[in-house]
Parts: structure tokens; C-alpha cells; sequence
């Protein structure tokens, strides 16, 4: 028996699923959606990061002062 056009075109090999369109929108627009957030949360993530290394630099300085603070003392009062 010899396989005719209808046969090898419901086998389904060769072809690409096709998807309804909305569908397709709907991925694209999620997609967009996750690489709008990923960008938003990189920003923010380096504007936190910016301001915690803004704070550690101050107590680091606050440190270094009051060590220095009552190394004078120390001095003073030996």
C-alpha cells in the first residue's frame, strides 16, 4: 500500500507546531515584561549597593576617628 499526500502530511514530522497568535503575543509580552524587571532590579540592586558602601565608608571613618580618639587619650593620660 503506497502512503498518499494526506498519510504523510498528518505524520507530523517536518512540520513546526503552530500556536495561535495571541499566544504568541502573550509570550512575547512576557518576555519584554521579565526583561523590564530584571533591568529594574539590577538598578536597584546597584543603588543599594551604592548606598550601603556609602555607609560603610562613613563608620569606617567614624571608627578611625574615635580610635584615634582614645589613642590620644591613652596618651594623655599615661
Amino acid at each position: 500500500m503506497k502512503a498518499t499526500k494526506q498519510h504523510k502530511d498528518s505524520s507530523g514530522r517536518g512540520k513546526a507546531h503552530q500556536t495561535s497568535y495571541p499566544y504568541r503575543i502573550s509570550i512575547a509580552v512576557a518576555k519584554v515584561v521579565k526583561m523590564i524587571v530584571i533591568f529594574i532590579g539590577a538598578l536597584i540592586g546597584l543603588l543599594f549597593g551604592w548606598i550601603i558602601g556609602r555607609i560603610f565608608k562613613a563608620i569606617g571613618w567614624l571608627i578611625s576617628a574615635f580610635t584615634m580618639l582614645a589613642i590620644i587619650y591613652w596618651l594623655m593620660t599615661l
